[in-house]
């Protein structure tokens, strides 16, 4: 069985640092992590990036325009 994770995320790299923090301190992993991002800026971008340099999983980024909420 293959398991994913999918974290929302918009405008707020502080708590998407300590959320994929969390994620990897699970003792049990995920096969891949999707971050579907509303619209985020650079800040976020990075927080993705550095992440995905260490994480022991794929990390997928997918942004869309922010056009208001729309998750």
């Amino acid at each position: 069985m293959q398991t994913s994770v999918v974290i929302s995320t918009f405008d707020k790299p502080q708590y998407l640092r300590r959320t994929l923090a969390g994620l990897a301190a699970q003792s049990i992993l995920p096969d891949e992590l999707i971050i579907a991002d509303d619209g985020s800026g650079e800040e976020t971008r990075e927080v993705v990036r550095r992440f995905r340099a260490v994480a022991a999983f794929p990390v997928i980024h997918i942004w869309q325009e922010h056009q208001g909420w729309r998750k």
